[in-house]
């Protein structure tokens, strides 16, 4: 740590979103840096809303440090390498430009309420998505489904380390493309990997229907392989744990939590493992849309009925799935009809989108 000039940054009022390009919905992220800002790579991850730290630790810290100085080391001879680390030209320059953040400044009053004049990370997530929305336009994948963990390709990291394996899935287009437990990712798309996040921002941008060639460390020895990124791949994502899906919910589910039932669940209320049940935990997400009474309580939703219909779909989706088939499929409707098992009994209610 020593060898670094370390800088905090607490608030992102007037945060330049050319440069620090990273998933808003971190409650700790890390870039390390040269001084021309030239990016050496990222570090920070997160898979689940209670146990945050889970996908972190000192030790993967520890050697993305030193996989950073390695690159610093080498600068500039590897500058080209590093190029593709700085993302392109983002919607607005800083988050105040976005226009559900305008009544932000860029600078603080230290001597007013700092707490109501903060702009917190998520917020800048929400407002690059409400530039969609509100214009009843389709969210794009890589907005929707940003810094999509590995394992949706079959990818799992283990957290003590730069960026080693500690499985491969079954079946999954990591282990089709030749991937095993225990290799060390080390360049990925052309790009030197040290941490997990730094494979995120490589799937972060990478487009669909296309491969990343990837190299990396087999017990001593480099190997070649190569990734390839089917259509859609994104949407196997879960985003139910990120902070700005409590706007998503109030836009897309009326407020609603929505838990997959288990195979158990379906059998005793007689469900297809093939179809969808849901099963509603609450109707009263919070978020800045949330005073008064929430579009699934007006629909007259209560807790524990069981989604088994969503518009036009009864095939088997997450909660993530129908946040995506809402607001990328249906994003001009103003109702969609919901159906429900109550108590045994089913029953359709409209749910207002508006």
């Amino acid at each position: 740590m020593e060898q670094f000039v370390r800088v905090r940054i607490v608030q992102g009022n007037g945060m330049d979103l050319s440069l620090f390009q990273f998933d808003y919905d971190l409650t700790f992220a890390v870039f390390f840096m040269n001084a021309d800002k030239t990016i050496y790579g990222r570090f920070g991850t997160r898979a689940e809303y209670e146990n945050a730290a889970k996908d972190i630790s000192i030790e993967g810290f520890k050697q993305a440090l030193e996989a950073a100085l390695g690159l610093h080391k080498e600068y500039p001879k590897n500058k080209t390498l590093l190029a593709a680390k700085t993302g392109p030209d983002p919607i607005k320059k800083t988050p105040e430009a976005f226009p559900a953040l305008l009544r932000y400044s860029t600078t603080l009053d230290f001597n007013s309420r700092i707490n109501q004049q903060c702009i917190h990370c998520h917020q800048i997530g929400e407002a690059q998505r409400e530039i969609h929305w509100y214009d009843r336009k389709p969210i794009p994948d890589e907005v929707l489904y940003p810094f999509p963990m590995p394992d949706v390709l079959g990818l799992h990291f283990s957290p003590k380390h730069r960026a080693k394996l500690s499985k491969v899935a079954t079946g999954s287009a990591a282990e089709k493309a030749g991937f095993r437990r225990a290799d060390e990712i080390l360049t990925l798309d052309g790009q030197p990997i040290i941490s997990i996040a730094d494979v995120q921002w490589v799937l972060h941008r990478a487009p669909e229907n296309s491969t990343l060639p990837a190299t990396v460390d087999r017990h001593g020895k480099e190997t070649e392989l190569t990734l390839t990124l089917n259509s859609g791949w994104r949407k196997g994502s879960d985003i139910s744990w990120r902070t700005t899906t409590g706007e998503l919910r109030l836009v897309a589910l009326g407020g609603m939590v929505l838990k997959d039932l288990s195979d158990a669940e379906r059998q005793r209320n007689g469900i297809s493992e093939t179809k969808m049940a849901l099963s509603v935990e609450t109707v009263s997400r919070g978020g800045r849309r949330s005073s008064g009474q929430t579009n699934a309580q007006r629909a007259g939703i209560r807790r524990d009925d069981i989604v088994i219909a969503y518009g036009d779909r009864t095939d088997r989706l997450t909660e993530s799935g129908i946040i995506g088939y809402v607001l990328q499929d249906k994003p001009q409707a103003k109702t969609l009809p919901i159906k429900l098992l109550r108590n045994g009994e089913q029953i359709e209610v409209e749910l207002s989108l508006e």
